[in-house]
């Protein structure tokens, strides 16, 4: 990376991918620490996009840029959507199709651990999730942009509704070292995964709508979405917006 560089563009994205096909074997290793899991598909979890490594986000995009040009554009379309209103909507995950996840063998660690958690780890996330909301609300009420309570509120409960199969024995001790060997190999991006997480808040749905707009301007479309949203209640031009992003992830590979 460029001294002073801040923004993680297509062709730097294109670069790493090229690059990180070893460290994409090693994440399979470390996601096989994990033990393998059933549910009741209740797609809980996938109520939310959540917060991810670089890597991780690298590994999602690559899918992305292998589906279909007709999928590619649903999904890309999906989670720039998401990244722009977010604010006033609390959306499912753009990967999520029906009941199903369209990149499930590579899904984030977040997706992973979702219900493996103890009680007591999951409610202090949970609480530390609920500040940083509230941190944004007053950032938003504070730009004129007062943000709806069912969004500022909202949030995941603890599910027991995920069962380990395999006789793995699953702790938070075990979950931790994961979460940190999954950390560990998206800091062999270099500098870019600090620029990912200070700069993008670890958000992939952020990360490609830099791509369709440029970094600033996805921020500055976003504020002004936001704003029209709450204080008058259109946002007609959302639908146009999207229907005008291209296929930024075409010339990934």
């Amino acid at each position: 990376m460029g001294e002073g560089a801040a923004e993680i563009t297509p062709e730097v994205t294109a670069d790493m991918l090229r690059r990180s096909s070893a460290l994409r074997r090693e994440l399979w290793d470390v996601y096989r620490l994990l033990p393998e899991t059933r549910c009741r598909r209740r797609s809980l979890c996938c109520s939310l996009l959540p917060e991810m490594t670089l890597f991780e986000a690298l590994t999602a995009v690559g899918q992305l840029a292998a589906m279909a040009p007709v999928v590619r554009m649903e999904v890309t379309r999906g989670l720039i959507r998401y990244f722009l209103i977010n604010p006033v909507e609390v959306s499912p995950c753009p990967f999520l199709r029906g009941q199903d996840c369209r990149i499930y063998q590579e899904r984030f660690f977040g997706c992973r651990a979702y219900g493996l958690w103890s009680r007591a780890r999951y409610e202090s996330e949970a609480a530390r999730n609920r500040q940083a909301k509230e941190v944004s609300r007053r950032q938003w009420e504070r730009l004129g942009v007062p943000l709806p309570r069912k969004v500022v509120e909202f949030h995941l409960p603890y599910c027991t509704h995920v069962e380990v199969t395999g006789g793995v024995e699953v702790n938070d001790g075990l979950l931790l070292e994961t979460q940190d060997r999954v950390e560990a190999l998206s800091r062999r991006l270099g500098a870019w995964h600090e620029v990912f997480r200070a700069t993008y808040f670890g958000d992939v749905s952020f990360l490609l709508s830099s791509f369709a707009f440029g970094l600033h301007q996805a921020v500055s479309t976003k504020f002004a979405l936001v704003r029209d949203l709450v204080n008058t209640g259109e946002g007609g031009h959302l639908a146009r917006l999207i229907e005008e992003v291209p296929d930024v992830c075409a010339r990934l590979f």
